[in-house]
């Protein structure tokens, strides 16, 4: 079982009632909750707004947590937090939650920054991407595989600033098709072409057709786009 507080993203994503508040003044005001988050909450080390590729009025918030749960928590306790709600619900400033969704980081793979320093990144591209196995040992194969594969990556993509992934704790409850023990994927990338060079990497191409050729059952779940608004932070300087 994984330890609660172990380091863990999460993702969250916000349809903007555009009726009532445009998406530059959701984010005015939300930026307020990120600067409090800078400055007060050591544990939480990104908290960053993107918009969807696919829809201009949905938001994405991605959150990085040093001990899990209990740092969570200690966010969530901030009067900045209550603040936020509260305003949010007085100028119903959102439609729906379009994804509520999360994992333990995978300790030894990849990377969540390119050096001890705060990350304030406008236009940048996220991919978020699910996997599903047939079995747990398959699962883990693969994932060690992957980790190999990231270790390469660092050094050779200096333009993919994060590359994360872990395994969902539970099933989405709305959003992307997400169950429980998936595995899910967290890369920023400067731009679209660092994001095409990653895809088309062939030692990348290789790692999939390796378990294609092996009969893997291996499903891609979903594949979400994002672009960061320069609204809170993508990693926190320690």
């Amino acid at each position: 079982m994984t330890d609660s507080n172990a380091a863990m993203t999460t993702l969250v994503e916000y349809q903007v009632r555009t009726e009532e508040i445009s998406t530059a003044d959701w984010l005015a005001v939300w930026q307020q909750r990120a600067d409090d988050a800078l400055t007060a909450e050591p544990e939480t080390t990104a908290y960053a707004a993107a918009v969807s590729l696919e829809d201009e009025s949905s938001l994405l918030f991605y959150e990085h947590y040093v001990h899990g749960t209990a740092s969570l928590k200690l966010h969530m306790d901030r009067p900045s937090h209550t603040t936020l709600t509260e305003t949010m619900a007085a100028r119903r400033m959102t439609r729906r939650r379009v994804m509520s969704t999360g994992f333990f980081d995978l300790p030894k793979f990849g990377w969540r920054s390119r050096g001890n320093n705060t990350q304030i990144s406008h236009d940048a591209v996220i991919v978020i991407s699910g996997l599903r196995f047939g079995d747990h040992a398959v699962r883990s194969d693969f994932l060690n595989r992957a980790t190999e594969f990231a270790d390469h990556r660092f050094a050779a993509e200096p333009d993919t600033l994060i590359y994360s992934c872990g395994i969902a704790g539970r099933d989405a409850d709305r959003g992307p098709d997400i169950k429980q023990g998936d595995v899910i994927f967290f890369m920023v990338c400067t731009d679209m072409t660092a994001v095409d060079k990653h895809d088309q990497d062939p030692e990348h191409l290789a790692l999939g057709q390796h378990f294609v050729d092996a009969g893997v059952e291996m499903t891609t779940t979903f594949k979400k786009l994002y672009r960061t608004t320069g609204h809170g932070f993508l990693n926190k300087a320690v």
